[in-house]
């Protein structure tokens, strides 16, 4: 044994002690190795009340860890009140394509937003990231620089933190992984709602061909790109069917508009209210609004403080509650 000097023993029972010392001893830097691995030991525990990780100011954008730090500093654990996530959890498109889908795109046309938002924002969303539906909010408040809680409050008010349910036809499942039906369909609408039908056709199944969701994924990710906003391929910003088929680009995509418009680098905002850096919350209203500080914006950032603090994911009845059937078209489910 080379490089283990045994100790003198002159009985069976010596040698057996001796041995076991090394054996100890050698288990014990296993043990140790395992710990202060890149990857945390899983547990089965739900977040704590507080969450993770705090937002961290606007103008400190150039210091924020990148994909493969935020992934070591998961609290992993096997805690999952969405099942019915796991293959979107577990599906990540590939940098390369996301990237080319949305350098197609630029957004910072016109002065309408910062450079920035294209140059550094949307080109670090890769979405490269697997696990529980937690952690996913976990790598994604660690990447951008946000509250955990927050993340977890809004996918609530989303989707009930559903990345994506279908019915048995493959149609998805209204505010529960998609929404906004165009209301009023026309040649740019119609446009769009045929490259949804190309890259996802189960997602027509269920409703009208010419008034298709606009928004999809655990947090609502808006892919209808209105032409008086400025032109796009197929009259969609880059996002589909990536926020369709995968959680943590959906996440990761929101992450990044939320850090963007924190730092002021939504510009247009200007054109409808007071906008300045800094100011988080009225950030997630935009979200939702499309406008900053609006009364519609006002009512759904209520809604999210609301559910920070009831924090209802912590709740045993929630995670076990089911969505209802439909008599039609059936129960629904998590994505194939």
């Amino acid at each position: 044994m080379t490089g283990v000097h045994l100790p003198r023993a002159s009985t069976a029972v010596g040698l057996t002690i001796a041995l076991l010392a090394i054996l100890v001893a050698t288990l014990g830097l296993v043990v140790v190795e395992r710990v202060t691995s890149s990857e945390r030991p899983a547990s089965d525990a739900p977040p704590p009340e507080a969450g993770y990780f705090e937002t961290r100011p606007a103008g400190e954008w150039r210091r924020l860890p990148g994909d493969a730090t935020c992934a070591q500093r998961v609290h992993r654990s096997t805690w999952e009140p969405r099942p019915d996530n796991f293959r979107p959890n577990h599906r990540t498109p590939g940098r390369d394509r996301i990237r080319e889908a949305l350098q197609k795109r630029p957004r910072a046309q016109q002065g309408a937003y910062d450079p920035r938002w294209d140059s550094w924002l949307l080109a670090r969303v890769s979405g490269g990231f697997t696990g529980t539906t937690d952690e996913i909010f976990q790598w994604v408040a660690c990447k951008w620089g946000l509250d955990d809680n927050l993340l977890r409050a809004v996918a609530l008010r989303e989707s009930g933190w559903y990345q994506g349910q279908r019915y048995l036809d493959g149609g998805c499942v209204l505010r529960h992984g998609c929404g906004d039906l165009v209301a009023e369909p026309t040649g740019a609408s119609d446009v769009f709602c045929a490259q949804v039908a190309k890259l996802d056709p189960p997602t027509q199944k269920t409703y009208d061909p010419r008034r298709c969701p606009k928004t999809f994924s655990i947090v609502g990710v808006m892919s209808w790109q209105d032409p008086a906003w400025g032109r796009m391929p197929g009259n969609q910003n880059g996002t589909f069917p990536f926020n369709r088929r995968s959680t943590a680009f959906a996440l990761d995509y929101y992450g990044a508009f939320l850090r963007g418009c924190y730092e002021g680098w939504a510009v247009w905002l200007a054109n409808t209210g007071q906008y300045r850096a800094g100011d988080l919350y009225r950030c997630a209203g935009v979200w939702f609004a499309g406008e900053w500080d609006s009364p519609l914006a006002r009512g759904y950032v209520a809604r999210v403080r609301a559910a920070m603090e009831e924090r209802t994911w912590l709740t045993a009845a929630w995670g076990r509650s089911k969505l209802p059937c439909d008599p039609a078209r059936g129960c629904p489910r998590g994505a194939p």
